[in-house]
């Protein structure tokens, strides 16, 4: 016992090899015949994973949650503009006229063929025995490589009296192709203007969300706050989304328009809740 007790106190000095040689020979004679020397002996070797203190801890989960919040936010931001980019690229521009946009148009008994121009994209919508047919380009067609590829696009006469260029400026239809004898009356087609009316509800929205959440702040009403707080952050990012990618607002795909508003305005709202978060830990 007496050795053992010697033993155990030069342990932690032969663990290190910083005992001296006449100990580390006595102390390693000892543990090949003590079996219980031996075990503490083999303990002190077993690397110990301290367990981090409790500050530590919250201190790194909330540096990576913050790390995360910036992550989300930069990554809200840049997929937002790259989206109004592209929706910028691919806003139509219309066309008003067909001497614009044809390079020629070619009439059989059956046929019509209209030879498209440079860049020009055609939609055509037919209203009972009329053929409408509008034109139009985008930034993306100018830009790249569409200039040389020449289109056209062949409509079927059959049960069509008459086919009718849209300007869409508010001047007369041009007509591209009447039927003998069909009268043909006088018209014209203004771009759709159902895109003013969200953007008016959204500008609205905002300014009367703003009032409130005001007041609520002013009030010192906290849940109510954070409730309308986050109203206005959505209306407000549907405004944001119509000015970055939905102007002008006449257009004539409001489908098309109208998607990419709100694919921004859901990408601006999840910035601007990763945002929220970040200035309230501050």
């Amino acid at each position: 016992m007496k050795d053992c007790g010697i033993v155990k106190d030069l342990l932690p000095l032969y663990a290190e090899d910083m005992a001296s040689e006449e100990s580390a020979a006595f102390v390693k004679e000892h543990l090949e015949t003590c079996e219980d020397c031996r075990k503490v002996f083999e303990e002190m070797k077993t690397p110990v994973e301290a367990e981090p203190a409790a500050p530590l801890k919250t201190v790194k989960k909330a540096v990576k949650k913050r790390g995360l919040l910036i992550a989300g936010l930069i990554a809200c931001l840049v997929a937002a503009l790259l989206f109004g980019a592209f929706a910028r690229l691919l806003k139509p521009i219309v066309i008003h006229s067909a001497f614009e946009a044809f390079e020629s148009v070619h009439i059989e008994p059956d046929r019509i063929y209209l030879y498209q121009t440079q860049n020009t994209e055609l939609i055509a919508e037919k209203d009972g025995g009329i053929v409408y047919v509008g034109a139009y380009t985008t930034l993306w067609d100018e830009w790249t490589g569409r200039s040389t590829k020449w289109s056209s696009t062949e409509l079927d006469l059959n049960g069509v009296d008459a086919v009718l260029f849209e300007p869409y400026d508010g001047t007369d239809h041009e007509i591209l192709y009447q039927r003998d004898g069909y009268p043909v009356e006088a018209g014209f087609a203004l771009p759709r203007l159902v895109m003013n009316y969200y953007f008016l509800m959204a500008l609205a929205g905002t300014i009367l969300l703003a009032a409130v959440w005001f007041v609520l702040r002013l009030l010192k009403k906290q849940k109510a706050n954070r409730v309308f707080g986050v109203l206005l952050l959505i209306a407000a990012s549907g405004v944001l989304a119509f000015l970055f990618a939905g102007f002008p607002a006449t257009t004539i795909a409001p489908a098309r328009e109208l998607a990419f508003v709100c694919v921004i305005a859901a990408l601006l709202i999840g910035a601007g809740l990763c945002g929220r978060k970040l200035l309230r830990k501050e």
